[in-house]
């Protein structure tokens, strides 16, 4: 195997920067959906409730590296727990086997379109909790911006190549 290129966005750009660049993300979508979401449907809002927001909210990490898990279980995955600043905990999943490039943009798209069209459909199905909904699917999607800063690379990488993922980010290989 012939490693053509290193991703490492944390690197490149610091954690930081990608922390404030997925806060506007957050921001973003939360004022377009709820402003698109509210013009549709009319009812008033309730805000009993917030203990099952808050729950959710503190759901959506840990549901969203159990997505990224399933497709990889065959590679036989090793889960890391760390924390950044002392607080916020951060899950790290690295293969032990190097996969194709399509399984692994399927690994990291997964929880996009798994959790966000659910947290919107419940928006839809129960629009007086419409805000609460909108800010969780913001959420998700903030936390989903790495992932498609990595399908954004993988996408221009060549269709053969194999990813190997380590703990500075991934390697694209090809196969001699």
């Amino acid at each position: 195997m012939k490693c053509v290129r290193t991703y490492n966005f944390e690197k490149n750009y610091g954690y930081n920067k990608l922390f404030f660049v997925s806060m506007m993300t957050t921001m973003l979508v939360f004022l377009l959906a709820f402003s698109f979401m509210q013009s549709y449907y009319s009812k008033p809002l309730h805000a009993n409730g917030f203990s099952w927001f808050a729950v959710g909210i503190l759901a959506v990490y840990p549901l969203h590296k159990l997505i990224h898990l399933f497709p990889v279980l065959t590679y036989r995955p090793k889960v890391m727990w760390d924390r950044k600043y002392s607080v916020l905990p951060v899950v790290t999943v690295i293969t032990r086997s190097p996969m194709p490039k399509k399984r692994f943009i399927v690994c990291l798209s997964l929880p996009f379109f798994v959790m966000t069209p659910l947290m919107l459909a419940g928006a839809m199905i129960m629009p007086e909790y419409l805000h609460y909904f909108t800010m969780t699917a913001a959420f998700h999607t903030g936390i989903c911006l790495l992932d498609f800063l990595y399908i954004k690379a993988l996408l221009s990488c060549p269709k053969d190549a194999i990813i190997e993922e380590d703990l500075d980010g991934f390697e694209v290989l090809l196969p001699e």
